[in-house]
């Protein structure tokens, strides 16, 4: 079944590659280059997942996750990050993020988590 998936990364070129991904996979995609166009894009919007990078400018992914959640709290959340840490994954699970994805990500690993996902339709 398709989902509506928000992809948040600034850098463009690793969103568009997902994006492409994801939509041969048959997922209805938007994409956001921050944190802030992630906010925008989200009012009035419905998603079932949000895939957002960790450390951008501006907002980071945790904190996106922490600012999103209130204002439409169906989707899940995925973060993707070239840093990892327990520090961030105690911050990223206390803010409700169901999977935490190193960079360079594993695109097999990241197709069957998003397959998991259900679809709010």
């Amino acid at each position: 079944m398709f989902k509506r998936i928000l992809i948040v990364d600034d850098n463009r070129d690793l969103a568009d590659n997902l994006a492409e991904l994801l939509a041969d996979e048959g997922h209805s995609i938007t994409t956001a280059a921050s944190g802030e166009d992630a906010l925008g894009i989200s009012t009035g919007s419905t998603f079932d997942l949000v895939l957002s990078d960790v450390w951008m400018p501006g907002i980071s992914g945790v904190e996106l996750v922490l600012r999103l959640r209130p204002r439409v709290p169906e989707p899940v959340f995925f973060l993707m990050t070239a840093c990892p840490s327990e520090t961030l994954r105690r911050e990223a699970t206390s803010a409700g993020v169901a999977a935490i994805f190193d960079k360079p990500l594993d695109l097999a690993a990241l197709l069957l988590r998003v397959a998991r996902v259900p679809a709010l339709l």
